[in-house]
């Protein structure tokens, strides 16, 4: 009779195996199931596969875009490693099949969820592409306003809270009234181990009685080290964060528009490069055939002098969007017909990935397959009693 395997040889021999060969061998028997299951696993696992030896290894991306021939919404996964398609899929349900999915945004991604929101933040979708779980956030309190109240979403966040182990979904909305001074804004918070949403005493207030977040429906490009981030406008240009875990906002100044030169950029892309805030300010010639891309990093968030200068792209013809970084100072940027391109800053080699989308519809973002469920609250424990 054949001796059974202790159970720490079962446990680290599971670690080290990808997420479709977990998912296979939850099948083999009950005791595999639930130690594949359990939260401790689940978090060991992630932790596993993100270290430095195994980072880039198992890492992904994930472009969300548009097919300009059907307009479909497809969500794709590239290997870091090649930058070859592993697979591409449509949206889940309630998304799928749906004609308006150009409404549809990819709010983030962490430990392998993804956030769905359509245009309005109102139906928002937690998703796992590996186990195929789908969570139907449900609605909060400013769902249901009296009659003489609107409300409408000003931005979308989603991300992680390391201190409870949380993934949470962060929405500023601006409520409107017959009160004449004006509108006022709030913001609500959804956690995912309650499945509830609560209000945020933190408000990401300006000194004007308005103020706009740039893309901010969208989601956050910006994810990074906990903090959801946004480009906002108020009484001047800032970057406005949301802290996951002490469930507040901060502000941090642009660069000074001395250094930057002002008036010489028409547009700022921000994306994550060595996991800070970068900045990509666009700078076309006179004759605005060419452009350059002023690349910026922060240092700290809160600190305008943190920001630093590191490099310059250009010049380059027919190119409107930095997306990301990729290793070796490589950068993704969308053209104006948009086509996926790889720019290498060293050798200013210019790669088409042959993939592309509608124009101004890419968006780039690392991605990992992991088991973390997507049901909330007490489904969560009801599928752990089962």
């Amino acid at each position: 009779m054949a001796k059974k395997l202790p159970e720490d040889v079962v446990f680290q021999t599971l670690l080290s195996l990808p997420v479709v060969s977990l998912l296979r061998f939850k099948c083999v028997c009950k005791s595999w199931y639930a130690l594949i299951t359990r939260p401790d696993f689940i978090r060991e696992h992630i932790l596993h596969h993100r270290s430095p030896s195994k980072k880039n290894k198992n890492a992904l991306f994930l472009l969300d875009r548009i097919d300009k021939t059907t307009n479909d919404h497809l969500l794709s996964t590239l290997s870091y490693q090649t930058l070859r398609v592993s697979l591409t899929q449509p949206l889940p349900p309630p998304y799928s099949g749906i004609d308006e999915q150009f409404n549809v945004f990819v709010v983030g991604s962490c430990d392998g969820l993804i956030c769905l929101s359509d245009a309005s933040a109102w139906k928002i979708v937690l998703w796992n592409p590996a186990t195929k779980e789908t969570n139907v956030v449900p609605e909060s309190r400013f769902h249901h306003l009296p009659s003489n109240y609107c409300s409408y979403s000003n931005a979308v966040g989603f991300g992680f809270d390391s201190k409870t182990n949380d993934y949470k979904i962060i929405r500023i909305l601006r409520l409107v009234n017959s009160d004449p001074s004006g509108p006022y804004y709030e913001s609500d918070l959804y956690s995912l181990s309650t499945n509830s949403w609560k209000l945020v005493q933190s408000q990401p207030w300006f000194d004007v009685p308005y103020f706009f977040i740039y893309d901010g429906l969208m989601g956050t490009r910006t994810y990074t080290n906990g903090m959801a981030s946004w480009r906002a406008q108020g009484d001047c240009e800032d970057i406005l964060s949301f802290d996951m875990s002490k469930e507040v906002f901060l502000r941090t100044p642009m660069p000074a528009e001395s250094a930057i030169g002002s008036g010489l950029y028409d547009w700022r892309d921000m994306f994550v490069l060595n996991e800070s805030v970068a900045l990509a300010f666009r700078i076309p010639n006179e004759e605005q055939s060419e452009v350059c891309f002023h690349i910026w990093l922060l240092g700290e968030f809160g600190a305008e002098e943190s920001w630093r200068k590191i490099y310059t792209l250009g010049p380059l013809t027919g190119f409107d969007i930095v997306l990301g970084f990729w290793k070796d100072n490589a950068l993704f940027l969308e053209s104006a017909d948009g086509r996926l391109f790889l720019y290498d800053s060293s050798s200013k080699e210019m790669n088409h990935l042959q993939i592309d989308g509608a124009p101004m519809t890419l968006q780039l973002m690392t991605f990992m397959e992991t088991l973390i469920s997507v049901k909330g609250g007490d489904e969560t424990e009801e599928q752990d009693n089962s």
